[in-house]
């Protein structure tokens, strides 16, 4: 993968903007963990693997820019 994950925002979906300039959305209902954390756990996160995921602290959760990718073909692209 040519880009990398530079940081992450929270509004009505969860913003991960990318070394590229492109910006990626996903609901919080992307897994349990983070459909189920309070505002304040999501903001405790770090990049991982050189901006290839983000790992929330507090919620010990993982997610991947290539699981994010994945996600939005099959949810998104199928169904317009």
């Amino acid at each position: 993968m040519n880009t990398s994950i530079t940081r992450i925002d929270f509004g009505d979906k969860i913003y991960i903007y990318l070394k590229s300039s492109d910006i990626l959305t996903i609901p919080y209902s992307y897994t349990a963990k983070l459909k189920n954390a309070a505002k304040e756990q999501l903001l405790n996160y770090r990049l991982i693997g050189g901006g290839i995921g983000v790992h929330f602290e507090e919620i010990d959760e993982d997610i991947s820019l290539s699981g994010i990718i994945s996600y939005k073909i099959n949810h998104e692209l199928r169904a317009s």
